[in-house]
């Protein structure tokens, strides 16, 4: 017998129906739908196929392996989003595929999946090249890196959203294993930032760079909090060097803003317009020639960040430098959000104890004004 109840999400307000079909003597089976036809019609085929001895619930798991599971949801799904939410997805489910090669999906349960989240946690990664020692020459070998808990947690998400697909899509699981999978736990955001004297050290490293466009990029990144990936894409169509303004369509929010160019930045953009303006349509090309944006100019980056003397310091953090900055000049939260893109003041509060100074100034003149 089949009982249907209707569920709203506390967070999201959103509807969903949960169906739940029970059988003398067998634990009963249960999943969950968008709406309450597709609720009813999954419990009646379901109670139709035991009536008449069709029900056999794990042997479509059984008989289809993750691999092929991936491979359905990558041509199925995934061309619904951006090429690098689609490219990092592919990623993600490839490592996931070699962790259960050879098995079926009936096989993906629950130990397995907690098994493979803690490898990819302790597993570790280097970035960079290796490089000499300035003074010794000896040869040193590229840092390695550990996982973090986001990152860990961004690969179950896509783990959960594929086998989701097998259980709502093609009924091959009557529930998702996930489901039962602890996250990692995400420490909060990081507030590094450089101060003067490193930003100075750094932008001079990055002049003296193998690369000699990196110092344009950093400097650009520093003066409108940009996204690494933003910058990177820039193409000179969407460059007014007249009006200093840039157009980035391709946004983490999915919603195009507008750039700011001034100073210096603007002054370095000039610069590599008149000389590499006819070699590619990119602002940042690859240096050989090759088509595309230089998306992977790490090489570049840590080796300036080791000639200025600066550690525990990533590209990103130059977004958080940008607000330290905007702090420091009087600006406030809401238009600190605004220069970096965010479309809540969530992700800004970390920077809240740094606008304390203008809080304080507002409140005097409010104060002065009203005569209290």
């Amino acid at each position: 017998m089949a009982s249907i109840q209707r569920i709203v999400s506390p967070l999201t307000r959103e509807v969903a129906y949960r169906v739940q079909v029970r059988r003398k003597g067998r634990p009963p089976e249960s999943a969950c739908f968008p709406n309450r036809k597709e609720a009813v019609a999954w419990a009646e085929s379901l109670e139709s196929s035991i009536r008449e001895g069709r029900h056999f619930p794990h042997a479509a798991a059984k008989r289809t392996s993750f691999d092929a599971l991936a491979k359905d949801y990558v041509e199925t799904v995934l061309g619904e989003f951006d090429s690098k939410e689609r490219l990092t997805r592919e990623r993600q489910l490839e490592w996931w595929s070699e962790q259960f090669a050879g098995l079926s999906l009936a096989e993906v349960t629950p130990d397995r999946i907690s098994k493979a989240r803690d490898k990819l946690a302790g597993d570790t990664f280097t970035r960079g090249k290796p490089h000499k020692h300035p003074k010794t020459g000896e040869l040193i070998p590229p840092r390695e890196f550990k996982r973090s808990g986001g990152t860990v947690n961004r690969y179950i998400a896509a783990l959960s959203h594929a086998l989701s697909f097998a259980v709502k899509e093609r009924r091959l699981l009557q529930r998702n294993p996930v489901s039962d999978i602890r996250r990692k736990p995400e420490p909060r955001g990081r507030t590094r930032f450089l101060s003067d004297e490193d930003r100075a050290r750094l932008l001079k490293a990055c002049g003296e760079s193998d690369w000699p466009t990196l110092q344009a990029l950093v400097l650009l990144a520093i003066t409108t909090g940009a996204r690494k990936g933003e910058l990177i894409r820039l193409k000179w169509a969407h460059v007014d060097l007249k009006t200093g303004r840039a157009l980035v369509g391709e946004t983490k929010n999915d919603e195009p803003r507008m750039l700011p160019l001034a100073g210096k930045a603007l002054e370095a953009l000039r610069a590599l317009k008149l000389k590499d303006s006819a070699r590619s349509e990119y602002v940042f090309p690859q240096p050989s020639g090759l088509p595309g944006p230089y998306e992977h100019f790490d090489s570049h980056w840590y080796a300036a960040l080791r000639a200025a003397g600066i550690e525990d310091f990533h590209f990103h953090d130059l977004r958080h430098t940008t607000a330290s900055m905007l702090a420091a000049q009087g600006a406030s939260l809401l238009e600190i959000a605004d220069v970096l893109g965010h479309k809540t003041l969530v992700m800004v509060k970390r920077y809240s104890h740094l606008v304390v100074d203008h809080k304080a100034r507002v409140i005097e003149k409010m104060i002065a004004a009203t005569g209290l």
